[in-house]
């Protein structure tokens, strides 16, 4: 047996995703009748229209396409569960983490969390990769700091982190205007970093391309030597250059409104049957940044 899920909710979302009622029932190895049979009997069990029929094409109500969205976490959960069953142990901790919080939070929570017993398995990349991974049900849990569908996914609130504007120079421009003529370092798309800085500057009637010149980076490591060897400027959590501000390597942008105090987030599926088995976690997260 592979899936707990209500055979009727298995055939919808396979509706879904072909679009008709009889490449459905080819997947599924069943007669168009037998798709349309049980697609009756879930409407009428649930009391709700599931679908709008356009001659041979049919379309889901706004309903069902909240229900399919509702069973693909209830298989990626019911995956979970039935792995624990047949290992007979707790699996480890699948834990994604984005690349800023895997270079200044991950290594310390890492330490505390299996000091306390967790087995993990650990993921780093950006916001948009990891929430793809979760509903994917590659991962269990993932600590971003970027924006998340709620309607995908529940959330533990960590804490927040100072966001800083950072550059080597000791006499930085301190208006947005005058750091528009720099060249700005960037995280990639997809990247939590990158989403914070462009809702701050769309605030500001300004978004990256106003900028003389951008260059996108992946790593945090790597933008920050780039910063210290005196090219461009850029933005990122204060604890990533905490070093290179104290020693007078790297200085802070003088900018009004800055630092901004971003949300951490621990995220995972909703309806998740672990998400008890995440306190602890988020416990001690919560212990390190101060809340």
């Amino acid at each position: 047996m592979e899936n707990l899920l209500d055979h009727r909710l298995t055939t919808l979302m396979v509706v879904a995703q072909t679009g008709s009622l009889t490449a459905a029932a080819q997947q599924l190895f069943i007669t168009q009748p037998a798709v349309s049979q049980q697609l009756a009997s879930l409407e009428a069990d649930l009391d709700v229209p599931l679908l709008v029929h356009h001659g041979r094409r049919v379309k889901l109500t706004p309903a069902a396409t909240e229900l399919v969205a509702y069973a693909k976490r209830l298989g990626q959960d019911n995956q979970a569960v039935l792995k624990r069953l047949r290992l007979a142990q707790t699996p480890p901790l699948r834990l994604g983490a984005t690349r800023s919080l895997g270079a200044f939070l991950l290594p310390q929570l890492l330490a505390k969390v299996i000091a306390a017993g967790y087995q993990l398995e650990v993921t780093i990349e950006n916001t948009a990769v990891l929430s793809q991974q979760l509903l994917a049900g590659q991962l269990d849990a993932a600590l971003i700091e970027g924006n998340y569908s709620r309607q995908d996914f529940a959330t533990a609130p960590l804490g927040s982190a100072p966001f800083i504007g950072v550059t080597a120079q000791a006499e930085a421009p301190a208006t947005l205007p005058a750091l528009l003529d720099q060249l700005l370092i960037v995280r990639e798309a997809g990247s939590g970093t990158r989403e914070i800085l462009t809702t701050w500057l769309a605030a500001h009637n300004a978004q990256l391309s106003d900028f003389r010149q951008t260059l996108a980076l992946s790593s945090p490591t790597a933008i920050i030597e780039l910063l210290k060897q005196g090219v461009g400027i850029s933005f990122m959590y204060r604890a990533l250059v905490a070093n290179e501000l104290a020693r007078g390597d790297l200085f802070e942008l003088p900018l009004a409104g800055f630092p901004l105090e971003h949300p951490l987030n621990l995220i995972y599926l909703k309806e998740s049957s672990f998400a008890a088995e995440f306190s602890p976690l988020v416990a001690i997260a919560r212990e390190m940044l101060g809340n």
